[in-house]
C-alpha cells in the first residue's frame, strides 16, 4: 500500500528513504513474536532453551523486513518515474510507503502498484528454492523455516492483489480502468468501490468465524475472526477516503500540498489534498464598481460598494444648523 504518512518515529535510512514505525506496530510486532514462539520457534530451537525468544523476535524481525522490502519495491520503481518518495512506515496492518505525488499516467501507476506484489513473490520463490534444497524429502507441509518464509511472502503477494483499492490490486484495477475509460475519476470511483465491497465481505467473514467460534466454544478461532473484522472496517475507511483525496481527474503533482489532518482516514489522512484558495478580493472606494463583477466571478461573495458621501447636512451626529 502506498500514502504519505509522516507519523512515527525513524528506525533508519536506505538511501534518500527512511524506514519509521509508528507506535500501533508495536502491539502486532509482540502478538506476531508471541504466535511465533508458540508454532514456529519449537521447529528451530528447543521450546525450554534460553535463546527461543531470541529466535521469536529474529524471525519476526525478519518478517517485518520482506514486508519493508515490498514497500522499498513500490518507492523505488516511483522515484524512477520522477515520483518523490520519502519514508516507509510500518504501522499496526502492515506497511506504507510514503509518496509525494500521484502516478502521472496509467502506465506509471500500474508498474508502481505491481512493483511490491512482484518483489514479495520473487522472495517466495528464492526461500522456497532455499527450502527445497535443505529438505530435500520434505513431505506434508514440513518445509522447515525458510518455507514458511516463503510461505510468508507468497501470502503477503496473495493479500495485496486483492482487487481492493487502495491495495495494489485495486491500484492495477484502477490503473486499467483508467487507461480503458480515459477517465481517471470515474475509474477510482469503481476502484475504491470494489475495496468497500471487499471491506464487507472481510467483515462479515470475520464476524461469522467470531461468532461460530464462540458459540461452539471454540475460542482459538475468535481471535481470527476479530482481526478479520477490524482489518476490513479499517480497508472500508481507507477505500473511502483514498479514494476522495485521489479521485480528481487529474493526478495531483509534486507541488501540491496535502492535508494533515483529515478525520478517520487512519494512517491515509495526509494524503488528501487541499487546494489553495484563491487570493482575497482588495476593493477600494475608487475602485468598486470596476470590482464587484470580478469578485462573483471569482467566487469572492459580495463586493463592497463605496458609500457615496453624505451632504455636510446630513452627517451622523450633527444636529440642525443655524445661520
Amino acid at each position: 500500500m502506498r500514502t504519505p504518512s509522516g507519523r512515527g518515529f525513524v528506525l533508519f535510512r536506505i538511501g534518500p528513504i527512511e524506514i519509521a514505525v509508528h507506535p500501533s506496530w508495536l502491539l502486532t510486532f509482540a502478538a506476531i513474536s508471541l504466535i511465533v514462539h508458540l508454532t514456529i520457534t519449537p521447529n528451530v530451537v528447543a521450546k525450554d532453551s534460553g535463546l527461543a525468544p531470541l529466535v521469536s523476535i529474529g524471525i519476526s524481525i525478519l518478517f517485518y523486513s520482506f514486508v519493508v522490502l515490498h514497500e522499498l519495491s513500490h518507492a523505488a520503481v516511483a522515484r524512477m518515474h520522477g515520483i518523490d518518495a520519502r519514508r516507509i512506515t510500518l504501522f499496526i496492518f502492515g506497511g506504507v510507503a510514503q509518496i509525494g505525488s500521484e502516478a502521472q499516467r496509467p502506465s506509471d501507476e500500474y508498474r508502481i502498484a505491481l512493483a511490491g506484489p512482484l518483489a514479495s513473490l520473487i522472495i517466495a520463490g528464492a526461500l522456497a528454492l532455499v527450502s527445497r534444497w535443505l529438505h530435500p524429502h520434505g513431505s506434508g507441509g514440513d518445509f522447515g523455516l525458510w518455507g514458511y518464509l516463503a510461505g510468508v511472502n507468497l501470502a503477503l503477494a496473495g493479500f495485496n492483489l486483492i482487487p481492493a483499492f487502495p491495495l495494489d490490486g485495486g491500484r492495477l484495477l484502477r490503473a486499467g480502468l483508467w487507461g480503458g475509460l480515459h477517465d481517471r475519476a470515474r475509474a477510482t470511483r469503481w476502484a475504491a468501490n470494489m475495496g468497500k465491497a471487499f471491506a464487507f465481505l472481510l467483515m462479515g467473514a470475520g464476524g461469522a468465524l467470531a461468532a461460530m467460534s464462540l458459540i461452539g466454544r471454540e475460542t482459538s478461532g475468535a481471535l481470527p475472526g476479530v482481526w478479520y473484522l477490524v482489518l476490513g472496517y479499517f480497508i472500508f475507511t481507507i477505500a473511502g477516503s483514498a479514494g476522495r483525496a485521489e479521485g480528481g481527474a487529474v493526478p495531483r503533482g509534486p507541488g501540491e500540498p496535502v492535508a494533515l489532518d483529515v478525520q478517520n482516514a487512519g494512517p491515509f489522512r495526509e494524503r488528501m489534498v487541499v487546494r489553495p484558495p484563491d487570493p482575497p478580493v482588495k476593493v477600494s472606494a475608487d475602485e468598486g464598481q470596476a470590482a464587484e463583477p470580478d469578485a462573483r466571478r471569482r467566487g469572492a461573495g459580495p463586493a463592497l460598494r463605496p458609500e457615496p458621501p453624505r451632504p455636510p447636512g446630513d452627517q451622523p451626529g450633527d444636529g440642525p444648523r443655524h445661520p
